[in-house]
């Protein structure tokens, strides 16, 4: 949410849709990975587990320090008028992916989740539909934010306001990946 928020506030409201379709695709992953089985290889596996928490908690980390950096620079989270910073369709995209993918926690929730509604020979079906509802939720709520955001973007342009929120969000970011990397 987060990163979405984020790469809205920066680029826009269509740059903020496209990292929550980024984020929706990395749940719909995830999703896919629990009903094949992929997610219980990696529960199973501390060592796995390990490098995919360490993965994700560096990506989280780098992301907060870059909102950090921003934060004393006293970059402006939004612009009023489109910036020549706001990313590309592909590169929000795949922020929104990234942020996804290098949640471990998302996976947990998978595999915590999936088992539960699932009944033996059910097949396929049943499963398909809860990750692909998933997905559509997911990508509904974080489009959601990116509207916000975009409605936002007047008062965020403030240069004091700007350095508060990416202090936050920033500091935000790194206390959640420090929590992820020293986690059990």
């Amino acid at each position: 949410m987060l990163v979405v928020l984020r790469v809205a506030l920066g680029g826009g409201v269509q740059a903020g849709a496209w990292a929550a379709l980024g984020s929706a695709t990395g749940n719909l992953a995830w999703g896919t990975a629990t009903v094949l089985g992929a997610t219980a290889v990696v529960a199973a596996s501390p060592e796995a587990f390990g490098a995919l928490k360490l993965g994700g908690a560096a990506y989280l980390g780098w992301l907060g320090a870059q909102a950090l950096l921003a934060a004393r620079r006293g970059d402006p989270v939004a612009e009023t008028s489109t910036s020549e910073r706001a990313p590309s369709a592909v590169r929000a995209f795949r922020r929104g992916l990234a942020s996804d993918l290098a949640n471990v926690k998302v996976g947990l929730f998978w595999t915590a989740l999936v088992p539960q509604f699932l009944l033996p020979g059910a097949g396929p079906a049943p499963a398909a539909a809860m990750v692909l509802t998933m997905a559509v939720l997911a990508l509904a709520g974080m489009t959601g934010f990116a509207f916000l955001a975009g409605r936002l973007r007047p008062l965020l342009a403030r240069r004091r306001v700007s350095q508060l929120v990416n202090f936050s969000v920033g500091a935000l970011l790194v206390v959640l990946a420090a929590g992820m990397a020293f986690a059990h």
